[in-house]
């Protein structure tokens, strides 16, 4: 990824304090501000597909009873496969 440049208007003593902690930790403000915007969880975007469309039909098709939460997709390949092939 390309870096590119911000410009940020905060009060004077933000920038001073933003800069004795980048300082501690041994990285630049840049990397300062990069790191606590990483740690900022996005919130979760709930999936809609669009009416009409081939993933609403199949989400329909599927029972709700059936349908997961959350799912570890690698360990559901790994069950598939197992069943698929007997082992």
């Amino acid at each position: 990824m390309s870096k590119q440049t911000l410009n940020l208007s905060v009060e004077k003593h933000i920038k001073e304090r933003a800069k004795k902690i980048a300082k501690s930790r041994g990285i630049s403000v840049s990397k300062l501000f990069e790191e606590a915007v990483q740690q900022v969880e996005e919130p979760e975007i709930e999936f809609t597909p669009k009416p009409g469309s081939a993933v609403e039909r199949i989400m329909n098709a599927i029972p709700e009873s059936e349908k997961l939460e959350e799912y570890d997709y690698d360990k559901l390949k790994e069950e598939a496969l197992r069943e698929k092939y007997d082992f």
